[in-house]
């Protein structure tokens, strides 16, 4: 065993110990069961929508009203304003349901008399696997969601001739709007429709035999006597395609045909085409690499117990940017909530795209680890959500530009919804837009910074230009708005959130103005546009220390309402930005520092994703102990034996679900601890816990457009590669490296206490501590 694989000794008796398996647009969670085996499927496009639009003219009657409510500091009467007349009616979003349960029932085979049962999810290859004996018999199952094939495939094998005897049937739980039927002895088929108005789709499985027979008997298909089976499963929805029967049929139909082996070695080529570029290796102790030995569950309730497993922290790294491609790639749908595996048809917060913090942290892995592609999925959506946010924000705040709050769905709606305490948020645009300007600084890419990524940022910078306004004091405030989720104590002890300027809305708003002002300068275009945003710049509140020594989350001081509130919101400018920097502003890092203990130390780092955020400001803040510590709390207090992590941790709230975003904001993290390249400047081993002292990395990409592999020994870098794709220069935090590249030594110079070294594109670079 490695750290590339997961592996039980059971079948998993609950869907939170099921395996995922995903190309991006289908997924599916492998149980393992020996005589009713379950694979629990999802579609991306599987979807309600609101019969009507959400648009409420009121928001802009009353928007003047809710500023001087704010501005007075009467916030009470202005929340009880808001509730009334700032949100889309109605004041929620659409869900993503589940599509089904694919059910195989064998009729010899049974849990009892199974012996040497194994069940893995081999993350090199995204190939689930179920084996076991019953008597003389090995039974073999594999199974795996294709990119090339666009289906999910289940392999049944037996090495004793005519052993497989089972049936097939589809079971959607809590839904009476789909109906299930034989369109052939080999074909099944499941019809239905999400919700009254939602997407309407078909799937069907495909039995191809090898030997024996199959059958239709009403609703189920019946094998028998087979010597191999290979099962087909395609869905498709009028999301993309009117005539979506005609089109799954003819997937289905095409994967058919294609032989087993062949369907395997495509889909593992094409899965090891975005997993392989990127490896990670830590030399751990003989005691600590024998834990390999073990089942996973076994090593998550071994941490559970307080012991350490540095392996399993590996193994949870490499599961997020395995989950992270099984989700979202290019011409699919971004990541929901719960990326594609979702088992109900009433998922906890409809499993929506979560725009204040969780979609977000769903990519940010993308860049560092060598996924970028993943990335567009995000992008697509951002495309829709320009057309539909601009309608919000001409009737809801009579600006130019578009808007998006704190949720979105597969619709693209960006009208406000919830309640004050979350969902007046109009940041949600400016936020995701950064993400299009971190793929091109990490790819600079002018053609991609002119044609997609500008016009987005822009109009999103629009949107804020026409939400500011200025006060007496001559500070451009925005609002009316909250700091996500969080809220201060009114006089008599009640939440209060609405605000205007949070700290975050700030953070979040300098940083896209300073970057949209960059890209213009880049390609040479809206100069006028970029000298309005540097007039405005300095009107915008600085980012300020409390009389606590701690970052401010609001405009003014106020008594936290929960002071260990699971939002970091605050220290945006830390990480993901990078605004604050030890280097930079040393005291605003300080203050970051003791804002990140008070929080912890009041309860906070709690549920999956706020822990994965947590260890990333540890990261960011060079402190490897307090990153690892939160590290192993995470896997001991917010991961369930599947490795999916679990918000909020057991026992604190009667929602337990799994959210993506912990499992890949973890990756980011660790990532983060490994190398940072933020502020232009390559930095390696930034965040390394000391119980990492020696390990190897490759496929790290950092901004500017390079490519970096490495080995450190004692907690020291040995050697570094670096491969230069844009052909700009690289700034080395180190400045005791010596540079080798292809024509020999090369020569660095000093700029800002930086070591700068020019490069070629297409270029390898040698990098080694001077004197080694």
């Amino acid at each position: 065993m490695d750290d590339l694989s997961m592996w039980y000794n059971a079948p998993a008796p609950k869907w939170l110990s099921a395996l995922p398996v995903g190309n991006g647009r289908m997924g599916g969670m492998v149980f393992g069961r020996v005589r009713k085996e379950w694979i629990q499927l999802n579609e991306e496009s599987l979807w309600t929508k609101d019969g009507q639009s959400r648009l409420n003219p009121l928001a802009l009657e009353n928007l003047p009203k809710m500023r001087r409510l704010l501005l007075e500091g009467k916030v009470r009467e202005a929340q009880f304003l808001g509730e009334n007349t700032m949100f889309g009616t109605p004041p929620g979003l659409t869900t993503y349901e589940t599509l089904s349960n694919l059910v195989l029932l064998f009729a010899d085979q049974y849990d009892e008399d199974a012996k040497d049962y194994y069940r893995d999810l081999d993350l090199k290859t995204g190939i689930a696997t179920v084996r076991f004996r019953i008597g003389e018999t090995t039974f073999t199952r594999e199974i795996f969601a294709s990119g090339p094939a666009d289906v999910v495939v289940i392999r049944l094998t037996a090495d004793r001739p005519d052993a497989l005897n089972f049936s097939t049937a589809f079971w959607r739980r809590y839904d009476n709007n789909y109906r299930s039927f034989t369109v052939a002895d080999d074909l099944l088929s499941l019809k239905g429709r999400a919700g009254v108005h939602g997407v309407s789709y078909e799937t069907l499985v495909k039995i191809v035999n090898e030997g024996g027979t199959v059958s239709a008997s009403a609703d189920h298909q019946v094998v028998k006597g087979a010597n191999a089976v290979t099962i087909i499963v395609g869905c498709a929805s009028d999301f993309r395609q009117a005539d979506y029967g005609t089109e799954v049929r003819r997937v289905v139909e095409a994967a058919a045909k294609v032989p087993y082996d062949q369907l395997r070695s495509e889909h593992i080529a094409d899965h090891q085409k975005h997993f392989a570029r990127f490896s990670l290796e830590v030399d751990l102790p003989a005691a600590e690499a024998d834990l390999r030995k073990l089942p996973t569950d076994k090593r998550v309730q071994r941490m559970r117990e307080g012991d350490e497993d540095n392996g399993l922290l590996l193994t949870m790294f490499h599961y997020g940017r395995y989950m992270l491609q099984a989700a979202s790639r290019p011409g699919t749908l971004p990541t929901t909530l719960q990326g594609i595996w979702n088992d109900t048809i009433a998922p906890a917060w409809d499993s929506k795209f979560t725009i204040n913090i969780n979609e977000e942290m769903h990519y940010w892995p993308a860049e560092t680890t060598n996924l970028a592609e993943t990335h567009h999925a995000l992008f697509d959506l951002i495309d829709r959500m320009r057309v539909t946010g601009a309608e919000v924000a001409k009737v809801h705040y009579g600006a130019r530009g578009f808007v998006a709050h704190h949720n979105t769905d597969i619709w693209a709606d960006c009208a406000p919804l919830d309640n004050v305490f979350c969902g007046l948020w109009p940041f949600g645009a400016a936020w995701l837009v950064l993400h299009m300007w971190e793929h091109y600084i990490f790819a600079p890419d002018d053609a991609f910074l002119r044609e997609r990524a500008y016009p987005a940022m822009k109009d999103a910078a629009l949107f804020l230009v026409d939400l500011a306004i200025e006060d007496e004091q001559g500070r451009l405030l925005l609002g009316p708005s909250i700091s996500p989720e969080n809220a201060m104590k009114g006089p008599s002890g009640e939440r209060l959130a609405l605000c205007m300027s949070s700290t975050m809305d700030v953070q979040i708003t300098r940083a896209l103005f300073n970057h949209v002002i960059e890209a213009s300068e880049i390609l040479g275009i809206d100069k006028d546009f970029a000298d309005e945003l540097r007039v405005l710049l300095p009107k915008l509140p600085p980012t300020r220390i409390d009389p606590n020594g701690r970052i401010a989350e609001w405009l003014e001081d106020g008594e936290e309402y929960e002071p260990g509130h699971r939002h970091n919101s605050h220290l945006f400018a830390l990480y993901p930005d990078d605004q604050i920097t030890p280097e930079a502003t040393p005291d605003l890092a300080a203050a970051a520092r003791r804002s990140l203990e008070h929080r912890i130390a009041s309860g906070g780092a709690g549920p999956c994703w706020s822990r994965a955020w947590i260890a990333g400001l540890w990261a960011r803040l060079g402190d490897g102990a307090e990153m690892h510590k939160h590290f192993n709390a995470f896997i001991r207090e917010s991961t369930d034996l599947n490795l999916f992590s679990m918000h909020p941790p057991q026992g604190s709230n009667p929602v337990y679900v799994f959210q993506l975003d912990g499992n890949l904001g973890f990756t980011a993290a660790l990532a983060e601890g490994l190398m940072q390249s933020h502020g232009g400047t390559l930095k390696f081993l930034p965040a390394l816990p000391e119980a990492w002292p020696s390990g190897r990395v490759s496929g790290l990409r950092a901004r500017g457009g390079f490519e970096v592999s490495f080995e450190w020994q004692a907690g020291a870098l040995v050697e570094a590669t670096v491969v230069s794709h844009s052909g700009r220069p690289v700034r080395l935090g180190d400045k005791g490296l010596a540079v080798t590249g292809p024509q020999g030594p090369v020569t660095t110079q000093l700029e800002n206490d930086k070591l700068v070294c020019e490069t070629v594109a297409g270029a390898r670079y040698t990098l080694r501590p001077a004197g080694r």
